[in-house]
C-alpha cells in the first residue's frame, strides 16, 4: 500500500470520526434571540402586523395593539427581575394589565394581606410565563384553572395540584426566584395535565403515587423512561450527571419540573450540563422541541463548574448573588 493510499485512509478516517463527534456532542441547538439581558424577555419576535384589540376602560373604548400590551408587560416585568420599587408604578398599573389579560387575571388568586408592589409583580410575572408557555402548548389555557399565590404557610411552600397551583411565598423571597419557583410549577401542569395523550392501553410502570392514570402513549413517559423504570425506582445506570439537580432524587415528576425549570430560566447552564451526559442531552432536545428551541433566560454569566449540580434548581438567584 502506498503512501498516498494511506493518506487518503487516514484522511477520510478521520472526516468520519469529526463528524460523529460532531453529531455526538453538539446535538444542541444554540437559540440566537433579539435581546440578551439579564433575563432575555423576548423569546418572541414581535409580529410586523399589529393586531388591535378593543378594551374597556372607564365606559370608553380604547384600542390597544397587541405590541403595546406586550411592551407594558415587560416593562413589569423587567421592574420586578431588577428589583424596581414599586413608587416607579402608576397605582392603575394593576387594572390595566388585568384589562389587558383578563383571562389570566380571573384565574390569579392574590392574597389581599400582600402590598400593591407585589400584587402587581407577582400578577405581571405569572402572566408572562402563562402566555409564553401557551404560545407553545395552547391546551394550557384549557388546563390550568387555578393559580393561588399568597404568604408562607407552616406546611408547605408550594406545589401543583389537580389543574392548579399554590404558591406559599416566603417574606425574603425575591422576584426572580419567584419566577422560578412558578416555573418549576408549570412544569408539572404541563406534565401531568398538557402534555397527555388518550390511548385505552394504560401504564403500570409509571403511576401517579401508585394510581395507574398515564396512557401508555403518554408523551412524558417517553421522558421518564430515560433515567426511571417505575415511578419510584430509577435504572441502574443512571448518574447524577444526568440529572439538572439533586432534587431529581424525588421521581420522575421532579426530574421533570425541574428540567423543565432549568430549559426555560438557565438555559445556557442545561446546555453546559447536557454536554456531559447522553442522557440530559436527550432530556434538553424532549423539552427545547415543545418550544421550539426558544427560551426565556439564557444565564450566560453564571460560573459553570465541570459537573456541577445544585440541589434545587430554583436556588439558582440565591447561588448567583
Amino acid at each position: 500500500m502506498t503512501f498516498d493510499s494511506l493518506s487518503r485512509i487516514f484522511l477520510k478516517t478521520s472526516l468520519w470520526f469529526i463528524l460523529i463527534m460532531w453529531i455526538f456532542f453538539f446535538d444542541i441547538k444554540e437559540v440566537n434571540l433579539s435581546r440578551q439581558v439579564n433575563y432575555d424577555l423576548s423569546p418572541v419576535s414581535v409580529a410586523k402586523v399589529k393586531k388591535v384589540s378593543k378594551v374597556s376602560t372607564n365606559n370608553k373604548i380604547i384600542k390597544v395593539s397587541k405590541i403595546d400590551k406586550r411592551k407594558f408587560l415587560l416593562k413589569l416585568v423587567i421592574a420586578s427581575l431588577h428589583h424596581k420599587h414599586y413608587s416607579a408604578l402608576n397605582i392603575q398599573d394593576y387594572n390595566k394589565l388585568c384589562s389587558y389579560y383578563p383571562w389570566w387575571c380571573n384565574i390569579i388568586d392574590i392574597d389581599s394581606s400582600f402590598d400593591y408592589q407585589k400584587k402587581v409583580y407577582y400578577t405581571a410575572l405569572t402572566i408572562y410565563l402563562a402566555s409564553f408557555v401557551n404560545k407553545y402548548l395552547p391546551s394550557l389555557k384549557k388546563e390550568l384553572f387555578y393559580i393561588k399565590i399568597q404568604p408562607e404557610k407552616l406546611w408547605r411552600r408550594w406545589y401543583a395540584g389537580h389543574h392548579s397551583i399554590i404558591l406559599n411565598v416566603k417574606k425574603w423571597m425575591w422576584y426572580d426566584q419567584f419566577f422560578q419557583v412558578l416555573t418549576h410549577e408549570m412544569g408539572h401542569i404541563v406534565d401531568l395535565w398538557v402534555l397527555v395523550w388518550h390511548s385505552h392501553f394504560k401504564s403500570k410502570n409509571f403511576t401517579e403515587f401508585g394510581r395507574v392514570v398515564f396512557s401508555d402513549d403518554d408523551p412524558s413517559l417517553k421522558f421518564y423512561s430515560l433515567s426511571w423504570k417505575s415511578e419510584k425506582i430509577k435504572k441502574a445506570d443512571s448518574f447524577a450527571s444526568d440529572f439538572v439537580s439533586w432534587y431529581w432524587l424525588t421521581d420522575p415528576f421532579e426530574d421533570f419540573a425541574e428540567s423543565f425549570n432549568m430549559y426555560i430560566n438557565h438555559n445556557w447552564v442545561f446546555r453546559q450540563m447536557a454536554l456531559e451526559s447522553n442522557i440530559l442531552r436527550q432530556k434538553y432536545n424532549f423539552i427545547a422541541k415543545i418550544f421550539k428551541w426558544n427560551y426565556i433566560n439564557s444565564d450566560k454569566n453564571f460560573d459553570y463548574k465541570y459537573w456541577f449540580r445544585p440541589w434545587d434548581s430554583t436556588i439558582f438567584s440565591l447561588i448567583q448573588q
